[in-house]
């Protein structure tokens, strides 16, 4: 690093100062003479004046000696270098200025270079002191920037690992932590589906969801207490403030809930932890502060939970009517989709809606295993190429890292949906094997006048139930299904050049009159003038 300094020459003999200013070239060597003077007096002033890094001075001087101005010089500006000249019979004087905190001196005679190596050597120390100081500058720059990190850092330390009070508190005054060194909440914030809202996004405007959260954050926290607040996870962040004398902790938090929801196109929900007394002990709040927050499981989010009011010691897990899913499973069973969908929805409502809800992990594991007995009761039914879409399901079920109740819910009522199809594509297919047996033997056998009970026979089925089935998939009654078969077999064997009297009698109508009639009705013309139509 090459840095162009300053230099003054202080000498009562006039030719010294010149031939030292004037005669050597020191723009060459990076210095420049900001001034001359011919005593210790004009020097002191000059030397104010000019601010320079490096004095080269007399020892000897009329008003003010080279000790004193060394003295003052010092006073003012502690690191400019001086440089004495000096006789030999000034040496001892010239070892004095050294411990005042003079740099260096030359003994008389010197010569020009001899005054450059010196000021060289000069100029040298110089350089590495501003280099010095500037890299102590350049750390510390960096040391307040990369605070915050370091006491994010700290914090997330002191609230995942449990220690000791003296390792909690060595850090403290060297991170310069703005809270009391006592008394504590941790406050967990999560904002609301917040995957589903930013999966489109680009990254330069999540963070700026992410930012805005946060400021607004510590903004409400500002307004009551002291505290910090550093994001956790991808959309979570933790506070850690001292209890306001004015305000309880719910208050605060409810603050901090309604002032994102105003400020922001985002909700917030937030999870509080019990008040802790040492530095050490953060993490107990932090750990019910996440428990807290696990209950907008319940809700979808926008609200704030208090690990206070959870009180687990009196939790019970979740029942329901075993009779229910009994009947449950019969509905799957026959692939009844609405059914078994609102007797899920009976089951939930049952099993969650206690004066104090189960812990979500604990409903978690109560969806498991109804998953788990779905997915039996299908398995008895499909087959296992059918199966293997409904297990799937079944594993991302089991897997999900995140869920609420309403979620989870659905998830079921999913599960119910891909085993119902099968099971309701199976029925109609059965049922359209039915229909078609009973259609085949219509067309071979369609001059028999066989009754509806008499089909329902050949497929094993009650009459009615034969009848509604079979409307069902032609959208005709069996006689009207049978009458219409007749007629088109009617309208071949015409075209065939066959009469009337004999197409009647081989379909089964003994009545001439009225099986023209009938045909009439079928098509809008009668037998004489379907064969004038189409017979030329």
């Amino acid at each position: 690093m090459t840095t162009e300094l300053r230099m003054c020459v202080i000498d009562d003999i006039k030719t010294v100062v010149q031939g030292i200013a004037n005669q050597i070239d020191w723009t060459s060597y990076g210095v420049c003479i900001s001034g001359t003077a011919s005593n210790g007096e004009q020097g002191i002033e000059l030397i104010k004046q000019t601010e320079p890094h490096i004095v080269l001075t007399d020892i000897r001087m009329p008003k003010v000696d080279g000790l004193e101005m060394t003295r003052q010089i010092l006073a003012w500006f502690p690191r400019t270098k001086i440089v004495f000249l000096s006789g030999y019979t000034d040496f001892e004087y010239a070892q004095e200025a050294l411990r005042l905190g003079a740099f260096d001196y030359i003994v008389k005679p010197y010569t020009p270079q001899k005054i450059i190596d010196v000021v060289l050597k000069a100029k040298q120390s110089i350089e590495e002191e501003i280099h010095e100081t500037q890299r102590y500058r350049e750390m510390e720059r960096k040391l307040r920037e990369s605070l915050p990190f370091l006491r994010q850092e700290y914090f997330q330390l002191l609230l995942q690992f449990r220690t000791t009070p003296e390792q909690a508190q060595k850090r403290w005054d060297f991170l310069n932590i703005g809270l009391e060194r006592e008394r504590f909440i941790v406050m967990l914030t999560e904002i609301d589906q917040f995957s589903e809202q930013t999966d489109t996004l680009p990254v330069q405007e999540v963070e700026l969801i992410r930012f805005t959260v946060h400021n607004i954050l510590e903004e409400s926290l500002r307004e009551h207490t002291k505290g910090f607040v550093f994001r956790d996870h991808t959309n979570r962040f933790v506070a850690i403030f001292n209890p306001s004398d004015a305000y309880h902790a719910d208050v605060i938090a409810e603050k901090c809930r309604e002032n994102v929801n105003k400020y922001s196109r985002y909700t917030i929900s937030i999870g509080l932890g019990e008040e802790v007394q040492e530095i050490h002990q953060i993490s107990y709040s932090y750990s019910q502060a996440f428990a807290a927050i696990s209950y907008n499981f319940y809700t979808g989010g926008n609200t704030v939970f208090t690990y206070r009011d959870l009180s687990p010691v009196h939790q019970t897990l979740p029942r329901y009517s075993p009779e229910k899913e009994k009947e449950l499973f019969y509905c799957l069973r026959s692939g009844n989709l609405q059914k078994a969908c609102s007797l899920v929805d009976e089951l939930f409502e049952e099993a969650v809606h206690a004066s104090t809800p189960p812990a979500p992990e604990v409903v978690k594991g109560m969806c498991d295993e109804l998953a788990f007995l779905i997915n039996r009761v299908f398995s008895e039914k499909l087959t296992r190429d059918e199966m293997e879409g409904i297990e799937r399901y079944l594993y991302s079920i089991k897997n999900l890292s995140s869920y609420k109740l309403k979620e989870l819910q659905e998830n079921i009522k999913e599960l119910c949906r891909l085993g119902c199809e099968f099971i309701q594509k199976r029925h109609v297919e059965d049922v359209n094997q039915v229909v078609e047996q009973v259609i085949a033997h219509i067309r071979q056998n369609v001059s028999s006048n066989m009754t509806v009970n008499d089909y329902a026979k050949l497929v094993y089925l009650s009459g009615s139930y034969f009848a509604n089935l079979f409307k069902k998939v032609t959208g005709m009654t069996v006689t009207q299904f049978v009458t219409t078969e007749r007629m088109e077999q009617t309208k071949a064997m015409l075209l065939e050049g066959k009469q009337v009297q004999e197409i009647a009698q081989a379909l089964g109508y003994e009545d001439r009159r009225h099986f023209s009639e009938l045909f009439k009705k079928h098509t809008g013309m009668t037998p004489s003038e379907f064969k004038q139509l189409y017979i030329k």
